[in-house]
Order: C-alpha cells, then sequence, then structure tokens
C-alpha cells in the first residue's frame, strides 16, 4: 500500500483542524478530499507533504513511517499547492530545469513534459494564461516521476475547458496513487474512485464513490388504487416492500418502480447539512 494514514490529528491550540482521520490510497487510485472552507483539507495534505507536523497518529509511506524517510520522501511525493509561486521571468524550460537539476533528472524530461501539457517553450512564464500556470505547476510535481501525488484544488480557478483537460490528465495517470482536494463535486465524481468527505475535521465519509452512491439510492413507486395514480419515494428497500404489500392488498396496481441513484452533490449535502 502506498499510502496509509491513521489517526491523524493536528491542534493549534485548542483548535482541532485535523480530528483523527484514517484512510488509505494505493497506486492507481485516485481520493478525491471535499469539505467546507475550514474542514481541514488544506491542512491534511501539508501534513501528508511533510510541510508540517502532526500532533498525532501515523502516516506510512510504502509500510514506512513518514518520519523514517527524512528527504528521501520528497522523490516519491509530487506536491501542489493551492497558490503556487511561479518564476515569472523564466521560460518553462528554463523553470522546470531548475527543478530537473534538484533531482538529479536528465533534462529530456523537461521537454517530454512541456510536449504533454502542450505548453510553448518561447514565451516567459508570466505570459501564461492561470490555466497554463497551473500546468506548468503540475509539470513540476512530475519532474522527478514520483509514485504518490498531493494537489490541493488542481483546478481552482481554471476555465471548463482547462478544467476537463487537467482531470483528463490526472486520471490518466494510473501508475501513480493521487490525493487531491476539490470543491468542484463533478470534477470529483467524474475523476476520483475513492473519496473522502470532511467536516471541521472530522471524516463524516471515507469509502468507494459508488458503494456511497448506492447507500444512498432512494426507490419511486407509481401505482393505481382506486382509480387513482400515485407516486410515492422511500428511502428503503424495507419500507418500499411494506407499501407495495399494502398497495396489493388493497386491491391496487403496481404501475411502475425506479431505482434513484444521487449525484455526488446531492449526497454531499445531504450528509453535510
Amino acid at each position: 500500500m502506498e499510502v496509509v494514514v491513521e489517526n491523524l490529528r493536528k491542534v493549534y491550540g485548542s483548535f482541532v483542524a485535523v480530528d483523527n482521520l484514517s484512510f488509505e490510497v494505493s497506486k492507481g487510485e485516485i481520493l478525491g478530499i471535499i469539505g467546507e472552507n475550514g474542514a481541514g483539507k488544506t491542512t491534511t495534505l501539508k501534513i501528508l507533504a511533510g510541510l508540517i507536523e502532526k500532533t498525532s497518529g501515523e502516516i506510512y509511506y510504502f509500510g514506512k513511517k513518514l518520519e523514517e524517510w527524512g528527504v528521501e520522501i520528497k522523490k516519491k511525493i509530487g506536491f501542489l499547492p493551492e497558490f503556487d509561486a511561479l518564476y515569472e521571468n523564466l521560460y518553462p524550460n528554463e523553470y522546470l530545469s531548475l527543478f530537473a537539476s534538484i533531482y538529479g533528472v536528465n533534462k529530456e524530461r523537461v521537454n517530454f513534459l512541456l510536449e504533454l501539457f502542450e505548453l510553448p517553450k518561447d514565451r516567459m512564464v508570466g505570459t501564461f494564461s492561470k490555466g497554463m500556470k497551473r500546468k506548468l505547476s503540475i509539470c513540476r510535481t512530475l519532474i522527478h516521476d514520483p509514485e504518490i501525488l498531493i494537489y490541493d484544488e488542481p483546478i481552482s480557478g481554471l476555465d471548463p475547458s482547462t478544467s476537463l483537460s487537467v482531470s483528463e490528465m490526472i486520471r490518466n495517470m494510473k501508475d501513480k496513487a493521487i490525493i487531491f482536494s476539490a470543491h468542484n463535486l463533478y470534477y470529483v465524481e467524474a475523476t476520483c474512485s475513492k473519496i473522502l468527505i470532511m467536516k471541521r475535521g472530522k471524516s463524516i465519509y471515507y469509502g468507494e464513490i459508488e458503494e456511497l452512491r448506492d447507500l444512498m439510492k432512494s426507490y419511486r413507486l407509481r401505482y393505481s388504487l382506486n382509480g387513482e395514480t400515485f407516486e410515492e419515494t422511500f428511502e428503503s428497500v424495507e419500507d418500499l416492500n411494506r407499501e407495495i404489500k399494502r398497495i396489493v392488498d388493497s386491491g391496487g396496481k403496481i404501475e411502475d418502480i425506479e431505482t434513484l441513484v444521487p449525484r455526488l452533490e446531492e449526497i454531499y449535502f445531504k450528509l453535510t447539512s
């Protein structure tokens, strides 16, 4: 298992920013962390990236505690902050070459990434659009080909076209374990295999998106009785079956039964309200 987090906790004075989080992410999985502002998403990601210290709990990378890795873990992780400071007076190949030198990576990797993300080499970073700058930041996280990616709001503030492009690129990184936070629930639903829903530092759901949708599904029943047609919605199969029995025993007829599978946005607001 690439990433294992057990009972992670971060406290600032009397304020609990992260409260006993536990989750796992393996190669090929994408975990989306969602929650309102102040839920603890960014704090969690910064702890995972080794930028701030946890108060308690354990983080394991490839079965080894984060503290035992030392600086070597930096070679395994690519971290993308929500707001990334770029050197705007450099060309993109110059910017990426700086990080290639730090990680001891061949400069051919720079050209490969610029072509992959379709970024021009003959324009200074300061002339780039917000979407182009975000792509360059993602290139920076990939320069050393890390096995784990930790992204904070990777599509924040991007136009729909660039958001789609970035999300497709992330989805295609099948050889990595990916953890990211996002406010765009449609993006999370389309990109992630697992989600962690946070509220006030706590986890209120962690698991497969499809499992959650299955748990939250409901049933719409349409039936006729005494010459009239009725429609009702039920949250459980048990309630549905009881109503069907009542209708049939009363001489009614079942016209239609529809399973309603909610979108992630509906589920999120239901769980966090």
